[in-house]
């Protein structure tokens, strides 16, 4: 057995990303290291967002013309309920985050009821953020 060392170049801090692969679990790495609990201000464009992750979008995200990935016919099969009445552990934490063109692969989303049921409103309409 061979021992092959993978290594990835840093995203950094931005904040601004445009055709980029982010591999999500490394920005959140990245951004926790830095001391920071939350990515925060930052603007994504034509990026490829890239799981396995949950993106918990806190307040002022907005995801414009983006595809939020394959949802096998159902936008609710890319949703996770929270359980817990005050906070979820383990997602990636966004904070007035612009996505903008976006493609999400291997993503899955969470936040309050509210949050959910307006993601599965819009990923059911037709259009390009499906």
């Amino acid at each position: 057995m061979t021992d092959t060392t993978i290594t990835l170049e840093a995203l950094g801090p931005g904040p601004t990303y445009v055709g980029k692969n982010v591999w999500l679990p490394q920005l959140f790495m990245e951004t926790a290291r830095a001391g920071l609990p939350v990515i925060e201000n930052r603007r994504f464009e034509n990026c490829l967002m890239e799981g396995p992750a949950v993106l918990l979008p806190l307040e002022g995200c907005n995801f414009d013309g983006c595809n939020m990935g394959d949802a096998k016919g159902d936008p609710r099969n890319l949703m996770l309920t929270p359980l817990g009445p005050q906070r979820v552990t383990g997602p990636i934490p966004f904070k007035n985050c612009q996505f903008i063109n976006c493609n999400f692969l291997g993503v899955g989303f969470t936040g309050p009821s509210e949050f959910i049921d307006n993601m599965v409103a819009v990923l059911s309409q037709p259009g390009p953020a499906q």
